[in-house]
């Protein structure tokens, strides 16, 4: 019994349960009969002040009162503890949702580490791309000068090899003119190849009379030879060594890479020149040409006379 009162008085402390209590006296106290209330005291205004609560009343309806206050108080009782264990429950998912958002937090500051790395990255990508596009840029001037050149080049070696061509048929030709020629050699008289074999050409073959014309050296040794045919009056010999001198001229010239030589130009009617003529019977002519016996030939790279041109003044 002191229990109840104890908690009674425990519950009296909570304004909801007070009220409830003091509804529930006030509904008891109506099923009073008049006699045992006073009408004018039936529902006193103070009646949900405790401490002004001093009508005395029956106890078997207080009894009554109070078990089911007690009742009323035990379900409240249940829904506070189950207001408290939802309470629980509801601390336990925040204390969890806290928890869950560090975690989430975590996270994010990693997610937003993370992001600025790749910021950090993508900033140096684009360096890096514009870099490279600049390089790019500049090999692909550089190709497209290459290529340019390259075709210039292509160009360049497109001529060289119609040249090529071209002084391979000559070569083929003068290789022909030169067969023809070395054949006309053999039919020189002894004297003439008897000098011209020991000092140009050395054997009696194609190889040697190529060789041996093509050498500086030889033109003048030839036009000597030639010369005494002209002045002996050999016209055969010298018709045919006249033929081989142009031709071993210009096989020295296709071998030089800058001037060569040359036949001088003489003709008749030309004043004679001391210079560059010289007259048959060696005396002091003067006048004009009248006959052209041997043209005589000069080193273009120097502009030296080699040989005069053999000339007769009348």
């Amino acid at each position: 019994m002191y229990s109840y009162k104890y908690d009674l008085l425990r519950l009296l402390d909570e304004r909801e349960v007070r009220e409830k209590i003091f509804e529930l006296i006030d509904k008891r106290l109506k099923n009073f009969s008049s006699e045992s209330v006073s009408p004018q005291k039936s529902l006193p205004e103070n009646l949900y002040r405790r401490e002004e609560f001093s009508t005395p009343v029956d106890n078997n309806a207080l009894k009554n009162s109070s078990e089911d206050a007690d009742r009323q108080a035990e379900n409240y009782r249940q829904q506070l503890g189950d207001a408290q264990s939802k309470i629980s429950r509801l601390e336990n998912s925040l204390s969890q949702s806290q928890r869950q958002a560090e975690i989430y937090r975590q996270q994010l500051d990693d997610a937003q580490s993370k992001i600025s790395r790749l910021e950090s990255s993508l900033s140096e990508s684009r360096q890096s791309s514009n870099s490279l596009q600049r390089k790019f840029s500049e090999w692909q001037q550089t190709f497209n000068r290459e290529q340019s050149r390259a075709q210039n080049l292509q160009r360049e070696l497109d001529d060289a090899q119609e040249k090529i061509s071209q002084l391979e048929e000559q070569l083929k030709n003068s290789f022909a003119r030169g067969q023809e020629l070395f054949q006309k050699y053999r039919q020189v008289g002894a004297h003439a190849r008897q000098i011209l074999g020991t000092s140009v050409f050395v054997r009696d073959d194609f190889t040697s009379f190529i060789c041996g014309g093509a050498q500086s050296d030889s033109l003048e040794k030839i036009w000597d030879v030639l010369k005494t045919c002209v002045m002996d009056g050999n016209q055969r010999d010298a018709e045919i060594l006249g033929e081989i001198f142009d031709y071993c001229l210009e096989l020295v010239n296709a071998s030089k890479s800058g001037k060569g030589f040359s036949i001088l130009s003489v003709n008749v009617g030309d004043r004679f020149d001391s210079n560059i003529h010289s007259e048959v019977s060696a005396g002091l002519a003067q006048g004009k040409i009248s006959v052209v016996c041997l043209p005589g030939f000069r080193n273009d790279y120097n502009g030296r006379i080699i040989k005069k041109s053999i000339v007769q003044v009348g």
